[in-house]
């Protein structure tokens, strides 16, 4: 999808982008190949193919960086076919929602090979380098909750990579509501153990845990995993659904709800 992206070029919005798929440049080379009818005068339609050639050879090097800068918050998504297998599933937990009284508790994160997760007054202060080079963090509402609070927790990390928010591919296939809801509508089913849990309900095993409950603790990092574990088949379903979406093409079989 990210090579049938146009809206990171200038002069070239949602609708444009829309207008040029659905006239048959659904990909960079084609419109490089042929001559698709824009609007404004040859300084406009240069400075759009001179971006189109940068965004095929920063590809083509691998600088997912470029594209993180390039793309919206709401558009980073698109490279999951580029970098999705690379990925890095992210989640925290935090003892409350305002990053200005509260603190991460705990970040547990999925490199594709295995799960790891980092507990305050254990090993927290591990994770930044543990992150390491992964081209792309997949998250769920991490735009305004999980890589605002880690930065306020450590300012001096950055995040480089693509950040692909999965609530806005999934908000934009009409599935609203919290990461819980979604997963329920999705028939992704939770453990006996920690169904029916919410943010709230990890704060008050945290502070169980702080007055010596390790059972507590137990369940958090259980309801954790689960929270990034599960985040890959909604980049599956998301990605490919959405695609199909976009592109005007059938749908395959992969992209029905992997619950079902």
């Amino acid at each position: 999808m990210l090579q049938s992206t146009f809206v990171h070029a200038p002069w070239i919005g949602y609708r444009l982008e829309a207008r040029l798929w659905r006239d048959g440049i659904k990909t960079w080379d084609e419109f490089l190949d042929g001559d698709p009818r824009l609007y404004g005068g040859p300084e406009r339609r240069k400075a759009i193919r001179l971006e189109i050639e940068r965004s095929r050879s920063r590809l083509r090097a691998g600088d997912f960086r470029y594209f993180a800068r390039r793309l919206r918050p709401r558009d980073q998504w698109r490279a999951i076919g580029e970098w999705g297998d690379r990925a890095v599933f992210l989640d925290i937990e935090t003892t409350g929602l305002r990053r200005n009284r509260h603190h991460v508790t705990i970040v547990g994160f999925h490199d594709g090979r295995r799960m790891r997760q980092f507990i305050e007054g254990v090993d927290l202060d591990e994770f930044p380098a543990a992150i390491g080079k992964a081209p792309m963090v997949v998250t769920f509402n991490g735009s305004r909750f999980d890589l605002p609070f880690l930065q306020s927790w450590r300012p001096q990390l950055r995040f480089e990579q693509v950040h692909a928010d999965l609530l806005y591919p999934l908000h934009a296939l009409g599935l609203y509501g919290g990461l819980k809801e979604i997963e329920g509508k999705l028939g992704i089913e939770r453990s006996e153990e920690t169904r029916g849990l919410r943010g709230h309900d990890a704060v008050r095993l945290w502070r169980r845990f702080e007055r010596g409950d390790e059972d507590a603790l137990d369940i958090l990092l259980e309801y954790n995993r689960q929270d990034v574990e599960n985040l890959r088949p909604l980049m599956d379903y998301a990605y490919t659904a959405l695609r199909s979406r976009c592109l005007g093409m059938r749908a395959p079989e992969s992209s029905k709800r992997p619950g079902l």
